[in-house]
């Protein structure tokens, strides 16, 4: 969500946030993987060391340019309102998942449905829990 006014981050700011869900039947690592919103630089952000996400478990990552603030997870960058390109990549370098945004509206999420799997979408916000389709108030 780059545009919310909804979901406090731990410091208690309304910040840009990234969700990650893991659809699979295992914990995943994530120690040394990277988020970045810029193709020229892939490891912009890396996962501190012994960040897992259990199976069937959701991950926010606060992109608000927070870097080491702690608690939570936070990305050195934000995300852009006009739309950008957003990139999860592996230890190798290698591409895991990609997503191109266009303008955001507050307080609608562009996500994955049906959940973690379906086509890319703008879905009402649902930190922690599943997305779905819904009423987008009008927007």
């Amino acid at each position: 969500t780059a545009k919310n006014g909804t979901t406090k981050d731990p410091q208690g700011k309304f910040a840009d946030w990234i969700e990650l869900v893991n659809t699979g039947k295992e914990e995943v690592d994530l120690t040394g993987m990277y988020l970045s919103d810029d193709k020229s630089k892939p490891r912009k952000w890396s996962f501190p060391k012994g960040t897992t996400l259990a199976a069937g478990a959701y991950l926010i990552v606060w992109a608000d340019e927070g870097g080491k603030s702690q608690p939570g997870l936070h990305a050195n960058f934000k995300l852009a309102k006009g739309g950008e390109t957003l990139l999860l990549i592996d230890r190798d370098d290698t591409l895991i998942d990609s997503l191109e945004f266009g303008e955001q509206k507050t307080d609608i999420a562009f996500g994955r449905y049906p959940n973690g799997q379906g086509k890319w979408q703008l879905v009402p916000p649902t930190p922690g829990a599943p997305n779905k389709a819904g009423e987008l108030n009008g927007r």
